[in-house]
C-alpha cells in the first residue's frame, strides 16, 4: 500500500494563481519530489480557508471541523501537512498571531485525541507557518481591503507565535516564510517558481524528518 499524505490548507495549499486567478497546475502539492509510486499525496486545500476565524457570511471557511473530518475519511494517513493562519490576518477579524497560534495548537490537540485513529496507525504532523505577507499589501488592496498594516505586522509574528504554542506537543515545525515569499501582484500568494521553492523545502524536510516516506 502507498504512503499517505494529507496536505491541509488553505490558497497556497489549492494553488490559486495570482497572475490568472484560477487553480495553477504547477502547485507544491504537486511539485514535491517524492517517488509517486510509493506515495500518495492527498490535496485538501480551499480558498479563503481560516484556522480560527468565522466568517458570518461564509462559516465553512473555518476549517477546523473539517480537520478532524478529513483525518478521518482519508485514513489511514502516515502524514498530516498542516498550513493555515494567513486568512485569520484579514482585517474584519483583527486577530493577533498569538491568537491565530494559539486556535493552530488545537489542530494539535485534536490531532492527538487518543480516539481518532482507533484501529488504524497515528500519522505523524508537521505544522507549516505560512509565507509572509507582502509589505505592499495595504497599498494593493486599499484603505476597504482585507489586510491593512496591522495584518502585515501581525504575519511577521506568526511564525515564531506558532512555533511557541506548539512546542510541548510530539509534532513537526516548518517555517515556509523562510523557503518561499508571496507575488508583488496581489502579495498573498505564491506564483509557481515560490510554489517550486516551498515543494522543494518541504521535500527535503520530509526526507529528513520522515524518510519512511521518501
Amino acid at each position: 500500500m502507498k504512503k499517505r499524505i494529507l496536505c491541509y490548507g488553505d490558497s497556497n495549499t489549492w494553488g490559486f494563481s495570482p497572475e490568472e486567478y484560477k487553480r495553477m497546475d504547477e502547485r507544491w502539492t504537486r511539485n514535491l519530489s517524492l517517488n509517486k509510486d510509493q506515495v500518495e499525496i492527498i490535496e485538501e486545500g480551499l480558498n479563503g480557508r481560516n484556522a480560527v476565524c468565522i466568517d458570518t457570511f461564509q462559516p465553512e471557511k473555518c476549517g477546523f471541523k473539517d480537520f478532524k473530518r478529513a483525518l478521518i475519511s482519508h485514513q489511514p494517513l502516515d502524514l498530516i501537512v498542516l498550513m493555515l493562519g494567513t486568512n485569520d490576518l484579514k482585517s474584519s477579524y483583527h486577530s493577533s498571531a498569538r491568537f491565530i497560534a494559539n486556535g493552530i495548537r488545537q489542530y494539535v490537540c485534536e490531532y492527538l485525541n487518543p480516539t481518532l485513529f482507533e484501529g488504524m496507525p497515528k500519522p505523524e504532523l508537521l505544522v507549516i507557518s505560512p509565507i509572509l505577507l507582502d509589505e505592499t499589501l495595504p497599498e494593493i488592496v486599499g484603505p476597504a481591503g482585507n489586510f491593512n498594516s496591522y495584518s502585515v505586522a501581525q504575519s511577521k509574528l506568526l511564525a515564531q507565535e506558532i512555533k511557541q504554542a506548539i512546542a510541548p506537543y510530539p509534532v513537526h515545525f516548518m517555517n515556509a516564510a523562510e523557503f518561499a515569499s508571496p507575488s508583488k501582484i496581489d502579495g498573498i500568494h505564491m506564483d509557481e517558481k515560490n510554489h517550486g521553492l516551498l515543494a522543494k523545502a518541504i521535500t527535503k524536510k520530509i526526507q529528513e524528518n520522515f524518510p519512511e516516506l521518501d
